[in-house]
């Protein structure tokens, strides 16, 4: 597959987004919106029939019912009714709920800046003021509960999207370098693509405003333009795990794996985890397996507002004998009087290719130098450059932020009732409703807790 640029692909993929607005909404929306429903019989069927996009007893745009308490696929199962703090949405379309999701260079560094020291800085005033107040409140429940899934916070900080699609975010890229990896029979040339690939699509997942956490059974299904298939479950509460499977075209490779969402904190910081593998499979059958390094935000409190990688980021090879070993901000040092090299920016990173040594015991915890790499049998090839700017393996450059860009996803039309866009509070802060959202966010928390306790309680008796 040829590698797109920036201008290339540009053009192209804005004269989709231009066409796709151009189209007006179709199906149910074009429909007449019933009135004077007499029977809870009509109710229901009308609900089965329009599924959600239209109120089904009053005049009212965007709001489904002015009796029922939950719209046709909520996760709200245990129905109180009708509250008029918390209205049901109708849904809202494909076409304007990210029928086709397009990450420009420019959309993304939207009030953020690479500073000279390196890392993503938020420049963005409006943001901070919006999430003043609430970082203490978030390290108190951290340090109280130790766990991402119990900590509720107030719905303005949020943006209106689902972890499950900053999790899909991250392989924007599959399209370019799982496929040309899977398209050759050198096995240390298809390990420096997935490497590669693992970097490049990190920087497509960070931003200041925080996902929604997802919900037990919440679903999210995409597609990117060459046919990869992207699946994500979030599969359990506590701990919050998501599990997720990745169908290249014409079963050329699949990636699969979960995450366990982790934090730990300081008192001006905040160290963010996705623990967990990322396999990829060939249709040849080599697999190479590897873990994201760390995400920490610097200066909650005060200070600027950072956002960089920090720790290894580790791939393997077993059955191949390869192991690559990446440090990021490897510019720190370990001396309390000395915090960083001269000259190395944090968005850094340095690591090495290499055939591991067999029966040796291996590092247990972060490495910050090459050197420090405990089974290193015969190097093959260094790595270098930055996460947000290029990736560099022996002499050759395989990827450059400003040539490649990452492909849009398109989210699947008539999805499952577990879709993440039909969560009632993701659909109120999209139309701007804060108050609302809100209402909405603290009803699924205590859904969610309810369903937990029944899950503790059904697994006790067994």
């Amino acid at each position: 597959m040829t590698l797109k640029t920036f201008s290339n692909q540009d053009e192209t993929l804005r004269t989709m987004v231009i066409e796709e607005s151009k189209v007006d909404p179709v199906g149910p929306l074009e429909q007449e919106i019933p009135r004077g429903l007499k029977t809870e019989e009509e109710k229901k069927q009308n609900a089965v029939d329009n599924k959600g996009y239209l109120p089904i007893d009053g005049d009212n745009s965007i709001i489904y019912s002015n009796i029922i308490g939950t719209p046709p696929y909520s996760f709200v199962t245990f129905d109180k009714g009708y509250n008029n703090k918390s209205p049901p949405p109708t849904y809202m379309p494909d076409k304007e709920l990210y029928s086709v999701t397009l990450i420009t260079k420019e959309e993304f560094f939207k009030g953020l800046e690479i500073p000279e020291a390196g890392g993503l800085k938020c420049i963005d005033k409006s943001i901070i003021k919006r999430q003043s107040g609430v970082i203490g409140s978030m390290i108190g429940q951290l340090i109280t509960t130790m766990c991402i899934s119990r900590i509720s916070l107030p719905v303005r900080i949020f943006e209106s999207k689902s972890t499950l699609e900053r999790i899909a975010d991250l392989w924007r890229f599959s399209p370019f370098f799982l496929t040309k990896a899977a398209n050759t029979t050198d096995i240390l040339e298809r390990f420096k693509l997935v490497v590669t690939f693992g970097v490049a699509g990190m920087y497509c997942a960070m931003q200041q405003l925080k996902p929604f956490n997802p919900l037990i059974g919440e679903t999210l299904e995409a597609t990117l333009e060459d046919g990869t298939d992207i699946l994500v479950e979030h599969t359990s509460h506590h701990p919050p795990i998501s599990n997720f499977f990745v169908q290249g075209p014409n079963n050329l490779y699949k990636l699969y794996g979960h995450y366990e969402y982790k934090m730990k904190i300081t008192p001006n910081s905040l160290t963010s985890e996705q623990d967990g593998p990322n396999i990829i499979e060939f249709n040849d059958g080599q697999k190479i397996t590897y873990r994201y390094p760390f995400v920490e935000i610097r200066g909650l409190i005060f200070g600027d507002r950072l956002v960089y990688g920090t720790g290894n980021m580790i791939f393997e090879d077993v059955e191949n004998n390869l192991k690559a070993v990446i440090i990021f901000d490897y510019g720190k040092k370990k001396s309390f009087f000395s915090s960083r090299k001269k000259g190395v920016k944090i968005d850094e990173i340095e690591g090495l290719i290499y055939i591991p040594k067999k029966d040796v015991v291996k590092n247990k915890k972060e490495v910050y130098e090459i050197k420090d790499i405990k089974d290193i049998n015969k190097p093959l090839a260094p790595i270098t450059g930055s996460w947000l700017k290029f990736v560099r393996i022996g002499d050759v450059t395989y990827w450059e932020m400003d040539k490649i860009r990452p492909l849009p996803l398109k989210f699947k039309e008539s999805p499952l009732p577990t879709d993440w866009r039909y969560r009632e509070d993701l659909i109120w802060l999209r139309r701007n409703n804060m108050d609302t959202a809100q209402e909405w966010k603290l009803r699924l928390e205590a859904e969610q807790r309810r369903d937990r306790g029944t899950r503790a309680k059904y697994a006790k008796k067994k």
